[in-house]
């Protein structure tokens, strides 16, 4: 309609067998025109201004609406005779997530990043072992961004963000200055074109994961301006551990190893710590269309704030999406009910003490060997169950394998603490003062430790917790301070135990063989008598959970 020659050319994006195996080319306004554009040299010809209307180059549709000028071509191509029928076809039209607009692609001038030679160094680091990521096998989809990538463009035109550190001087469309401050860039500018010279800087902003990827280094001290800076960029990067959910490890992770290792020579931490995002009970994404979305103050308002953290740390697996349902998060509220009544029991038990003994009941040092020697059975045994505790969760901790860890807090405390152990200083409360200190000094012992491990998941629940029972001079250890005082070494002969628990277990599984057989035996389960069979049957699930 403009009278323009417009040139055939081949190439293989063109799928032969659809439609009519020709397609025509805007390198200006589609991406994938544009790759094929730059392949063959063609111009790049831009007809839409920002308002999305049309320029000069549209010729007679200049200054109209992209809508209105499309209606126009089509009526100006019927009344030329180029049109040969109308009919329906079905296209993908790319809309604005946030406001629903269709987008109209086009060409314009930004900023961008060369990020070939970061991405390596981005990779090496993870293969050289710098960097862990945890679980592993997100390396794959760390190398599979790296390998691919392609120039960053951090301009963006929006209203709020860091400003493009960019000058250009006044009256003169090609001179640019790329300077730390304005300041500087004046300086450049009237070295090069005068004392006269102005400057109008650029007024866009940066990409937000560009601003973002700065955060391990720009916030302590960097770049070092004096001693003191310098000293606090010194002490606080690199930093250790970054956790974060795993659907942003190229966007903001993998950019802040590039950056920081380009800005700073090192990786900003050492462990990238992947977790998965929240899904409903049944493993769907949350939406307001299906209304399944958990707001979680309304859930801290009705189960509280120990509920719900419990919840999303208690059985979860790294990397892993998180199903929460109301479900878990009543039964963690129960969870932490039960703890709350046992500080209570541990704390009415200790008030008919004198100040002075119930000082004495805090364990500030862990236990010999020979001291736990003369403790009665439920004590040694709490307290042993407490050391195979902190073992497997401190090995768990190190490994972040928090869901485990988690679990088996709950297990103890609930399971064998309070559902057992703790019935021992319940029997003794009513007894006399020397009677009762042993168990509640177990008591105290045991859930502290338990406790301070908890702190990792709970630190709420675990300050309020450790306020109440007694402490030497009143003091009031915070979550900070806490120590689990148990003995980790010369509490047992670790080989002599392996060899009586094989023993036991070997003997166990004899026995439970012998009535199972028993139980499965017709002639047994015909003439014996009721309580015969009954008394059986509880020796088997006894000796089952033995």
């Amino acid at each position: 309609m403009l009278n323009k020659r417009i040139p055939i050319i081949a190439d293989e994006y063109v799928q032969m067998d659809f439609g009519s195996g020709a397609l025509k080319i805007t390198p200006a306004h589609d991406v994938n025109d544009y790759a094929i554009g730059k392949r063959h040299n063609l111009p790049i010809i831009n007809i839409m201004n920002k308002d999305a209307s049309l320029n000069e180059l549209a010729g007679p549709y200049a200054g109209l609406d992209r809508y209105a000028a499309r209606e126009q071509l089509w009526a100006d191509m019927g009344a030329a005779g180029l049109t040969i029928k109308v009919e329906a076809h079905m296209q993908r039209v790319p809309r604005s997530e946030r406001s629903g607009e269709v987008i109209e692609p086009l060409v314009s001038s930004q900023w961008f990043v060369k990020m070939d030679g970061m991405a390596k160094k981005g990779c090496d680091a993870v293969r050289d072992g710098s960097i862990q990521i945890i679980p592993q096998r997100f390396e794959k989809v760390y190398f599979n961004w790296l390998e691919n990538i392609q120039d960053w463009c951090i301009s963006r035109q929006l209203w709020w963000g860091h400003r493009i550190p960019v000058w250009y001087a006044d009256g003169h469309p090609n001179k640019f200055y790329v300077a730390r401050t304005e300041a500087e860039a004046l300086e450049t500018a009237r070295a090069e074109l005068g004392a006269a010279v102005t400057l109008t800087q650029d007024e866009d902003v940066l990409d937000t994961w560009f601003s973002s990827g700065l955060w391990p280094f720009a916030t302590v001290g960097w770049p070092a301006k004096d001693a003191a800076s310098l000293a606090e960029f010194e002490r606080f990067y690199p930093s250790s551990v970054m956790e974060t959910g795993y659907d942003i490890l190229f966007f903001w992770v993998a950019r802040m190893v590039m950056l920081g290792i380009e800005f700073t020579g090192k990786p900003p931490f050492h462990t990238i710590y992947m977790h998965g995002l929240v899904r409903d009970g049944n493993g769907q994404k949350m939406s307001k269309t299906k209304g399944n979305v958990i707001d979680p103050i309304d859930t801290l308002d009705e189960y509280g704030t120990d509920a719900l953290r419990l919840s999303l740390v208690t059985g979860c697996t790294p990397g892993q999406d998180i199903p929460l349902s109301m479900e878990k998060v009543m039964a963690n509220r129960n969870f932490a009910n039960k703890l709350w009544n046992t500080a209570r029991f541990i704390v009415m038990g200790l008030q008919p003490l004198p100040e002075s003994e119930r000082a004495s009941l805090a364990v500030t040092e862990p236990m010999s060997a020979a001291e736990l020697a003369t403790l009665p059975l439920p004590e040694r045994w709490v307290l042993s169950r407490c050391h195979v505790l902190v073992g497997s969760v401190t090995e768990q901790l190190e490994a972040y394998d928090f869901g485990p860890a988690g679990q088996a807090i709950y297990s103890f405390l609930w399971d064998e603490y309070a559902d057992w152990y703790r019935v021992e200083p319940a029997k003794k409360i009513g007894a006399t003062v020397q009677v009762a200190e042993g168990p509640l000094a177990t008591a105290l012992v045991a859930e502290a430790d338990a406790l301070a491990f908890l702190a990792r998941v709970d630190p709420a629940l675990l300050n309020w917790e450790l306020t109440k029972p007694p402490k030497p001079n009143g003091a009031v250890p915070g979550a900070s301070e806490l120590q689990a005082l148990l003995p980790l070494a010369d509490l047992v002969d670790a080989d002599k135990e392996r060899q009586r628990l094989g023993k036991q277990k070997s003997t166990l599984e004899a026995s439970i063989a012998t009535v199972s057989k028993r139980l499965n035996s017709p002639g047994f389960k015909d003439k014996a008598k009721p309580e015969i069979l009954k008394k059986a049957q509880v020796g088997l699930i006894a000796t089952d959970c033995d």
